[in-house]
């Protein structure tokens, strides 16, 4: 009896030493692959020929600022010639950019990488497999999330064997629309949705789910096509009028929206989303009060939504309550924070990764409003990169001309697309940190 407790106490002694070295082991390889990598960040960066310069992100990227950048930095006179890439993609999120940028840089062999982005990332479930992810030793033990993601990735593989594609099943082409919409393959999750609703034409939650995917892409009139018809197969899905009413928010068709949020919330008055759709109208209106009471509401039902909290800040600021705009500022970053730490943040440290080996300068910029500390945790004991903050600037600038000039839309709750008024303050003060910070200008 003796004997066997000292064999199994052999084990457990083994076991965990085995488990103390894996996670050393992971910490130590990834402290020497950066330190090889910072290296790279020494080497001088050329001062003639075309200076070029790459910019990734989604919709507030595409189009946007990119050009403007490029006007301005030539406009400077420095003695280098700048070529600015906008690679902006609408819809897009870190993961799909860190699948693409290797064949940008080999396509366009950029010399620096301004990244603006993240914003979409909410939208995936990251490591939602796992049920213990929000625990201390799943975010702080790198070998017990590395042994947990080994397990629960065999899991998945023998679950898939078992289970197979069913082409008759409108969830497959649903969840597998997701996931390539995830990825950033855009049309082929295009092409699953349609998929889904051809399996079963009369199935509201199939045009719903095509709809949502619509409006996200901003392809406003099929997103209203496709939620009308989900409304006409079943005038109950709540989630139906308030996709449709989100459609007209963001069209400035503010009595058709509200009148969908208000169904919305009648049919299911624990809609958040219908709510914060009927505070984002009445904000346009100038009905602040009705905007703080829905905003509110909608806060109350989903508490861990940084998009409604970022937009009550805001709304807060317009009513002259800055204590109240700050202490929900506050409250919106650190919800960013809480999801961003796995998912974006990884998805940026490697980004950083692949930069580095190639010799490539990365430029952080933050969102217009928002706070640059965010990105600068995701980052806390690298070197090597330049941020861009752009929160002063622009509440200085919606205070002396008012969001519509600034801005074309909310989206994000506390800013949105830019106007040209908008996109050319952004421009100017991201060539002022590169000419400052890379050039020394």
């Amino acid at each position: 009896m003796v004997h066997l407790r000292k064999k199994i106490l052999v084990v457990i002694y083994g076991a965990f030493f085995l488990f103390i070295a894996l996670e050393l082991l992971i910490r130590a390889g990834g402290f020497v692959f950066v330190s090889l990598q910072e290296h790279r960040n020494k080497v001088s960066i050329r001062q003639k020929g075309t200076y070029k310069i790459m910019c990734l992100g989604e919709s507030t990227t595409a189009k946007q600022y990119p050009g403007l950048l490029e006007e301005i930095l030539n406009q400077r006179n420095i003695g280098v010639k700048f070529s600015v890439i906008d690679k902006g993609v609408i819809g897009t999120n870190t993961k799909a950019i860190l699948s693409r940028l290797g064949k940008y840089i080999n396509d366009y062999k950029p010399d620096m990488v301004i990244v603006m982005a993240g914003c979409n990332d909410m939208k995936v479930s990251y490591y939602k497999e796992i049920p213990e992810d929000a625990t201390k030793i799943f975010q702080n033990c790198r070998a017990y999330r590395f042994t947990r993601l080994i397990y629960m990735h065999i899991l998945n593989k023998l679950n898939k064997k078992d289970a197979g594609f069913n082409p008759e099943d409108d969830k497959d082409y649903i969840n597998l629309g997701k996931n390539c919409w995830a990825k950033g393959n855009f049309s082929q999750a295009e092409s699953l949705f349609k998929k889904a609703v051809e399996s079963d034409p009369k199935n509201d939650k199939t045009y719903f789910a095509l709809g949502w995917f619509y409006r996200v892409e901003a392809e406003f009139s099929q997103a209203e096509s496709s939620f009308k018809k989900a409304i006409e197969l079943n005038p109950e899905n709540d989630k139906a009028y308030a996709g449709l009413g989100w459609v007209y928010q963001v069209q400035n068709k503010l009595p058709q929206a509200e009148s969908l949020f208000n169904k919305a919330i009648e049919l299911n008055p624990e809609n958040d989303k219908a709510y914060s759709g009927l505070g984002f109208c009445y904000r346009k209106e100038g009905k602040l009060p009705q905007a703080e009471n829905s905003l509110k509401k909608a806060i109350e039902l989903n508490p861990k939504n940084p998009r409604t909290c970022a937009a009550i800040s805001v709304l807060y600021e317009e009513m002259g309550k800055p204590d109240l705009a700050k202490a929900y500022a506050e409250k919106a970053d650190k919800l960013r924070l809480e999801y961003y730490k796995f998912f974006t943040a990884n998805n940026y440290r490697k980004l950083k990764k692949i930069l580095d080996k190639e010799g490539i300068k990365l430029v952080c910029m933050q969102y217009p409003m928002r706070n640059v500390d965010t990105l600068k945790k995701m980052f806390k004991g690298e070197e090597g990169v330049i941020f861009v903050d752009n929160e002063n600037i622009f509440k200085e600038a919606v205070k002396k001309s008012g969001f519509k000039e600034i801005f074309a839309d909310m989206f994000g709750g506390d800013f949105g697309h830019c106007t040209q008024k908008g996109n050319q303050l952004l421009a100017a003060n991201i060539a002022d940190v590169i000419l400052k910070e890379v050039f020394h200008k």
